[in-house]
């Protein structure tokens, strides 16, 4: 019998594993593809807090975990030699209309008092019309200090590299019993604990909400990498209505993504991210020509209260749950803690 059987090689599959490595556990990462093969590679690596006002528990978790990652990554990096591309280059969010410019002009105050001098939230009058169009923030923009981005990419591999050489790819799960796993073809594996971390897969795996529905859905994310001619060195993250602009590099830009619940396959792009490639380019110039590099598309785990799933599987012995937390995992996968799983 295994000591530790972890199932998924995402954020919070390998940020676990890493974790229960160094508390003196043995540990087997089962991934059915490949390390980082669902959401956590996404392209954007935003990392976003909620707005400041009506703080709430969950906004301070939140909070917390984006005040206290860089530390946590510079660990990772100097441990691994790795980098993970974490910036906290800002976040400009347009003002299309007097009322939001007041609503926003509001949570300043909130700011000062609830990030307790980590980052601000300032209104720009005059945006750099060469990265945020005039047109588009005619109340001119917040900018938000705490707001940053990593290369989710990067981050997913220095945390493979920490755990050295325990992740077995192409093992499908298929069911879970009492401490134990069966995956296609047959093969089962036993260990003392198991850890579901399978994202958005992971809701097939357990029971009904007492409302009869799914503990929570796979959401659909589809995002672009393009490659345009200027320098995007210094420039913040742009996001408006659900659209993110992120600058990724010296000439590369990533734009998303959808936010769809019905869909047919996780893993396809269609008309609905060109689609969003047009609003991306409204809001941004410097995209109007630009080449799009790389497609991209997968599910996002989306809890039904939008929270994270940590702990014991509610009817399964010796097996836990990591998932959910929809858009917050890269940001919040290092909080978690042994002692969340039981």
């Amino acid at each position: 019998m295994e000591d530790v059987l972890v199932i998924g090689a995402g954020i919070f599959g390998l940020t676990l594993a890493r974790k229960l490595q160094r508390a003196g556990r043995r540990v087997v990462v089962a991934e059915a593809r490949s390390v980082g093969a669902g959401a956590s590679a996404t392209p954007l690596g935003v990392l976003a807090p909620h707005a400041p006002d009506n703080w709430n528990p969950k906004k301070e978790a939140q909070f917390q975990a984006l005040a206290s990652l860089p530390d946590y990554l510079a660990e990772l990096e100097d441990e691994t030699g790795m980098a993970t591309g974490y910036a906290r280059c800002g976040r400009l969010i347009p003002l299309a209309t007097e009322n939001q410019r007041a609503v926003w002009e509001r949570r300043i105050v909130d700011a000062v008092e609830n990030w307790r001098g980590k980052a601000v939230l300032e209104r720009v009058e005059r945006p750099d019309p060469t990265w945020l169009a005039a047109e588009a923030a005619p109340f001119g923009a917040m900018f938000c200090g705490l707001s940053a981005k990593i290369d989710a990419r990067g981050y997913l591999a220095a945390l493979a590299a920490s755990v050295g050489d325990v992740v077995r790819v192409g093992m499908v799960l298929e069911r879970l019993e009492d401490r134990r796993a069966i995956f296609a073809g047959g093969e089962r594996i036993e260990a003392e604990r198991i850890i579901l971390a399978t994202g958005a897969d992971a809701f097939r795996h357990l029971p009904l909400a007492e409302s009869g529905e799914p503990a929570g859905r796979g959401e659909k994310g589809q995002a672009a990498v393009l490659e345009i001619e200027g320098d995007t060195g210094g420039r913040p993250i742009i996001f408006h209505d659900g659209t993110y602009v992120v600058p990724r590099g010296a000439q590369s830009v990533a734009v998303g993504a959808t936010s769809e619940r019905y869909f047919e396959r996780a893993d396809a792009t269609d008309a609905q991210l060109d689609e969003k490639i047009s609003w991306a380019t409204a809001l941004c110039p410097a995209l109007f020509g630009a080449r799009v590099v790389e497609r991209w598309a997968a599910a996002r785990p989306r809890a039904a209260d939008r929270g994270l799933m940590v702990g014991p599987h509610l009817v399964l012995n010796g097996v836990s749950l990591a998932t959910g937390g929809f858009k917050t995992g890269l940001a919040m996968a290092h909080t978690l803690g042994v002692e969340d799983l039981e």
